[in-house]
């Protein structure tokens, strides 16, 4: 396999993919021992990566832990398998600054709200206007690349504060008539 096609998220879709066919193709109970050995083998890698990480620890320490972290694919197995050095609450936050940093300006009406519990994150943006679909790309791209292991990205939108209250001149009662 190439290292293009170790895309995570492509890879995650494609398994998916292949799911939907098996249950499509041989029935439910197929599609279950499908499903089934999936989690199995998961469980099995997960737990080997596990014993690599405990090897890693303790002859580097966390030093080498994160420098591996850093690669979006060894990233996204960590995160998959909780093993992850770097908490998702970190991640995430350090995620929101990134895209504020790429958004300039646009990204300064954005907070990061919380998760949910169907592990979506949910970002709450101001305003709505020009260029809010390149907000949202560039926010939910962030957090994709650093949280490989969130459900997704909901933008919520701020209510609106009280309406403003325009306080002007009135204008004086009609002139008198002189002469």
């Amino acid at each position: 396999m190439a290292s293009t096609d170790l895309d995570p998220q492509g890879l995650a879709g494609r398994i998916e993919e292949l799911l939907e066919g098996i249950t499509a193709d041989g029935g439910p109970a197929v599609g279950h021992a499908a499903e089934e050995l999936v989690r199995v083998l998961m469980r099995f890698y997960g737990a080997g990566l596990e014993q690599m990480v405990s090897i890693v620890r303790a002859g580097a320490g966390d030093t080498i832990v994160h420098r591996m972290a850093a690669d979006p694919l060894v990233a996204g197995l960590l995160a998959l398998h909780d093993l992850h050095p770097v908490p998702l609450d970190q991640r995430l936050t350090h995620a929101m600054g990134a895209a504020a940093r790429r958004l300039g300006s646009h990204g300064s009406g954005l907070t990061l709200a919380g998760l949910d519990d169907e592990g979506r994150v949910h970002v709450q943006i101001e305003g709505g206007g020009c260029g809010t679909d390149t907000v949202k790309d560039v926010v939910a791209a962030s957090i994709t690349e650093l949280a490989p292991e969130v459900a997704g990205v909901v933008f919520d939108a701020v209510p609106a504060g009280p309406a403003l209250l325009q306080i002007g001149v009135r204008p004086s009662a009609s002139p008198k008539r002189v002469g």
